[in-house]
């Protein structure tokens, strides 16, 4: 009976710790499932621009990023798979435990049943060796039924365990057609990105032969940051002269001494100033950053100011800016679904828009000026 308790000791821990490795498979698949739905997303968009006949590098971007979404999607597999394969061997260890379990009290009872067999009645099996005058017949009825109850119990908690064995195996079928399947969307995977590094050399060779796609990359990207400065001219202008008109008024100014909202949740994956362009293999100069939020995450006022603008923001689409007082502005581009509009109020961490679906186009754009100079936004989100 020591032994029979040991082992439900041992059941009841490793069923803890298979609880534990069940709500991490849960959720990766949940994690898997978002990945694989922007991958999707990704070749989709992948497959619009080559309908388009879009630029080379763009079309770059776009598989770069997809196979960035796809070495993720893997990684998840990978993890999803090892915690199916220990989950899998926690449930035959658990298996094992319910069947010596069982084994045992099936001993016992055929133990009962050989030694009923050879003493005939219960109560010769029970009083074997009982001399009279040592007991009487109420004593024996009392230890007759201790050993019928025992035996009731025994009967009991085997039926309970077949139960507990026939839903363990259910479970391990069922991982087990889980980790079938995580395998073969595996090697799947592995194909699609297989042949997406081959698309990407492919695009990578043709935009490296065109000495002019280059050229004309290099001056989009100019054109578009004077664009923007000019716009910001306009805005500072407007500005000043608002203030010469109505003296009374007071400018407004730079809220400070507290901390600044990040414009959005996630990684920095375009920093500001020169940077070398790996496709274009020359240096260019970012007027901000770029922020890869999760697709339809809140896009947020860095600090209070009022909308000067909404518009597209050329070269990144549509965008707000900000003025934050002082002369100061903050831009943000690449948006969906904006909540505010010229004239609005704005405070710290206000929500003005979402990060839109899709990669590169994900990617939050955000700017900080001082007048039509640029500034370094990172000291703006250290804050």
């Amino acid at each position: 009976m020591k032994a029979l308790a040991l082992i439900c000791l041992f059941a009841a821990t490793l069923a803890h710790a298979q609880k534990g490795v069940d709500a991490e498979i849960s959720r990766q698949q949940k994690e898997l499932a978002e990945l694989r739905q922007q991958l999707e997303a990704e070749r989709r968009s992948i497959e619009t621009l080559k309908k388009r006949q879009t630029g080379a590098q763009e079309r770059l971007d776009q598989i770069s990023l997809s196979i960035d979404l796809a070495e993720q999607v893997l990684r998840k597999m990978a993890a999803t798979e090892g915690n199916l394969h220990k989950s899998v061997a926690e449930t035959r260890d658990d298996l094992k435990t319910l069947e010596r379990r069982i084994a045992d009290r099936r001993e016992v009872m055929s133990n009962r049943v050989r030694g009923l067999y050879i003493r005939g009645k219960p109560e010769n099996l029970l009083f074997s060796g009982w001399k009279p005058g040592e007991g009487d017949f109420l004593q024996r009825i009392f230890f007759m039924r201790k050993l019928l109850d025992h035996d009731r119990s025994l009967v009991a908690a085997n039926e309970k365990d077949m139960r507990q064995r026939e839903a363990q195996l259910a479970e391990l079928d069922r991982k087990l057609a889980d980790l079938t399947q995580i395998k073969e969307a595996k090697s799947q995977e592995l194909n699609l990105r297989s042949q997406s590094r081959k698309e990407q050399e492919v695009v990578y060779t043709q935009l490296q032969s065109s000495v002019a796609s280059k050229s004309q990359a290099l001056k989009k990207m100019e054109e578009n940051a004077r664009l923007l400065t000019e716009i910001l001219r306009k805005l500072e202008k407007r500005r000043q002269e608002q203030l010469a008109k109505d003296k009374q008024k007071k400018p407004s100014v730079l809220a400070t001494g507290q901390k600044y909202c990040l414009p959005a949740e996630g990684e920095i994956v375009s920093q500001f100033g020169l940077q070398y362009h790996k496709v274009l293999k020359t240096t260019t100069k970012n007027l901000g950053i770029e922020i890869a939020a999760v697709p339809g995450t809140a896009v947020k006022a860095a600090v209070t100011g009022e909308v000067a603008l909404v518009t597209d923001i050329p070269g990144y689409g549509p965008g707000i800016i900000l003025d934050n007082g002082s002369g100061y502005f903050t831009i943000y581009a690449n948006l969906a679904g904006v909540k505010v509009k010229q004239g609005d109020k704005v405070t710290t961490c206000q929500e003005l828009a979402s990060a839109p679906p899709g990669q590169p186009r994900g990617r939050v754009y955000f700017e900080v000026r001082q007048g039509t100079k640029t500034l370094d936004p990172i000291p703006w989100l250290k804050q």
